[in-house]
């Protein structure tokens, strides 16, 4: 009983590491960003989380063929630049999204409540994933947004590494929590047969 106490403690610290991960996760590519008319289309862009909590700046963040198109475009119809300084005053710059890092902060509480709250940290860590989820839906309006409908936003490599992290740290909560129901339901089938 001893050894399996010991274990179980270890386990329960072993919880937050998958939540910790997330933030190594976050620094792949978010959201990549392609042209919907091309099949098979190389990205044109590719955002980390953290670039956009601070802020994408498009001539540094488009491909070559994309980042000409954009200036072509903007010299050649300056409604066009109106209808971008609309949406982002600071064009090319995008504006910062700094409410972004409260699912950082969330992360974290996930991976720090897990020692003590498994249920919490499930929660945080549940509410994280769907934050993220709908940051990338939010990305993919930007295009109409912009007048450009042609631009398709998916999910890059570091949203789905990011959730199936999250995943594992929500099923290692979940095993936390059911553990010692387990155990007690083994105990007392172990004293019924005693009897």
């Amino acid at each position: 009983m001893k050894n399996s106490s010991k274990e179980m403690s270890l386990f329960k610290k072993l919880t937050a590491l998958p939540y910790l991960l997330v933030f190594l996760a976050l620094l792949m590519p978010l959201a990549n960003v392609s042209c919907s008319v091309k099949e098979n289309d190389k990205p044109i862009a590719e955002a980390t989380f953290y670039q956009i909590a601070s802020g994408i700046d498009l001539d540094k963040s488009l491909n070559d063929p994309a980042l000409g198109q954009m200036h072509r475009i903007v010299k050649e119809n300056p409604k066009t630049l109106d209808r971008f300084k609309m949406q982002m005053p600071n064009f090319p710059k995008m504006e910062p999204v700094r409410h972004l890092y409260g699912i950082l902060a969330a992360i974290f509480l996930a991976a720090l409540f897990s020692w003590f709250v498994p249920l919490a940290s499930t929660v945080m860590g549940l509410l994280s994933m769907v934050s993220l989820w709908s940051l990338l839906m939010k990305l993919s309006q930007l295009g109409n947004e912009l007048g450009i409908p042609l631009l398709k936003v998916e999910g890059g490599i570091g949203l789905y590494c990011a959730s199936f992290l999250i995943l594992i740290g929500t099923a290692m909560n979940i095993a936390t929590m059911v553990r010692p129901a387990v155990v007690a339901r083994r105990e007392r089938k172990k004293k019924a047969k005693a009897k």
